[in-house]
């Protein structure tokens, strides 16, 4: 019978001793040579900092609240080894799904952009997709989300309402209608079985 566990055994930390046994180095060199064994091509996908090539970047007077109201109501999820700190300013990385969404201050001064409360408009509108767009209305209502769209089917197959965040930004969200209808299959084929 082979060993086929050998060649990792052979990378545990632990078993690998240098001169100075308090160099930080010999671990280091142990758990790279280890994780490249476990994930080479995944490594950029499995890091958090990992953001897709494409990601917008909003402007508000308040960032902080921002970032507050939009894990609350919207259930955006914080990045948090992402965010930076700067004096009274800061940045932030939200993720949604496959998405992700950078938050920081209105800087008209230095990037040019605004917040829609310095505009009177917002000029952009987020497009999410999100699981289960019932729930998540639901849940942004009983937040006190202000919805300008009630929730409905519109005629390009999705289901979907629009809300508009603390500070004027438009969302739009939505879920395919065959997920909706797929679900409430299932529900009512679970139903059925259950009477």
């Amino acid at each position: 019978m082979t060993d086929d566990f050998e060649p990792v055994r052979r990378l545990r930390p632990d078993d690998v001793l240098s001169e100075d046994q308090a160099d930080p180095s010999v671990f280091t060199r142990a758990k790279d040579e280890l994780m490249s064994t476990i994930a080479p091509d995944n490594a950029a996908a499995n890091d958090p900092l990992t953001m897709p090539d494409v990601y917008p970047r909003l402007a508000y007077n308040d960032e902080r609240a921002a970032v507050r109201y939009l894990a609350d109501v919207f259930q955006l999820e914080e990045i948090r080894e992402a965010r930076v700190e700067h004096g009274d300013m800061m940045l932030a990385w939200l993720r949604v799904g496959t998405g992700v969404v950078m938050v920081g201050h209105a800087s008209e001064d230095v990037h040019q952009i605004s917040s829609p409360t310095a505009v009177g408009n917002s000029t952009v509108q987020m497009m999410i997709r999100v699981q289960n767009v019932d729930a998540h209305y639901e849940h942004a209502v009983a937040r006190g989300a202000n919805i300008t769209m009630p929730i409905e089917n519109a005629f390009y197959g999705e289901r979907r309402y629009e809300a508009t965040d603390l500070e004027g930004h438009r969302w739009h969200f939505g879920e395919p209608l065959r997920d909706v209808e797929a679900r409430s299959a299932a529900v009512s084929s679970s139903e059925a079985e259950m009477s």
